[in-house]
């Protein structure tokens, strides 16, 4: 398995709310977390990078997961631990107040990989020449697209493409998605709007289907990225799995 992150500026915004992170504990199970922060000033960078954190720090700390129920009451824990961290931090600083973030949590583990998000940061795997996004992202506009109000193709260009329903940090309560597949060789991609946004499905699926090392990929994704778009912060983590190493672990 292996583990590329990056996050970048782009080329308008002044301050980078994107923050990646990764924790692998052997060769069969990592974990990688992306966040997209919102509000003002710093703000967004702060929600970011406390609920990044949070969930890496929690996972370090955790014993081995016994089955698909454990991982998945594990992520909505963590998810919702950072969320009343945010909150908690929001409301002692009146700087931050309002302050929040996407997330999205994405476990190897063996053959198995399971999905967790909040908000439009999105999650992909490329496998077998297929992209498939495995989360919905939680906004406004893809409620419209669900009730047939607008299409897809619309939703693209939406004034309200941005509007969140729901966000760590400043939600009443979260309703945190949860998917699990069998995978046992392929990509999975972790990526903000700012990378989505900025190129078509397409043009993604061109870079990360090259038979590259995964840093180039990466570099080229971004760079791509920024020519085509980098109007927002660029977020993004590249995961290539190719079998299962047979390791017993005592973690």
């Amino acid at each position: 398995m292996e583990i590329v992150i990056k996050s970048d500026i782009g080329q308008v915004r002044q301050v980078n709310q994107d923050y990646v992170r990764f924790h692998q504990k052997n060769e069969n199970e990592a974990l990688v977390v992306l966040c997209d922060g919102m509000g003002g000033h710093n703000a967004g960078e702060i929600a970011s990078q406390m609920t990044c954190d949070d969930i890496i720090e929690h996972y370090m700390n955790h014993e081995c997961f016994s089955d698909e129920v454990d991982i998945r009451i594990w992520m909505s824990n963590v998810i919702n631990h950072a969320h009343q961290l945010v909150k908690s931090k929001s409301f002692e600083d009146e700087s931050l107040e309002g302050m929040g973030t996407t997330v999205v949590l994405a476990m190897i583990k063996d053959e198995c990989l399971y999905i967790s998000h909040i908000g439009d940061s999105r999650a992909y795997i490329y496998e077998n020449n297929d992209f498939i996004q495995l989360t919905k992202d939680d906004t406004l506009v893809n409620i419209l697209v669900d009730a047939g109000t607008i299409s897809k193709d619309e939703a693209i260009y939406h004034p309200q493409k941005n509007i969140l329903l729901q966000a760590v940090g400043v939600s009443d309560a979260l309703k945190i998605s949860f998917t699990s597949l069998q995978m046992n060789n392929g990509i999975v991609l972790l990526c903000s709007d700012g990378l989505y946004n900025s190129l078509l499905q397409s043009q993604i699926v061109q870079i990360i289907s090259q038979n590259k090392d995964l840093e180039s990929l990466a570099d080229e994704l971004l760079d791509e990225a920024n020519a085509f778009g980098g109007k927002d912060n660029i977020g993004f983590a590249i995961i290539r799995k190719e079998g299962v190493v047979n390791n017993e672990s005592n973690e």
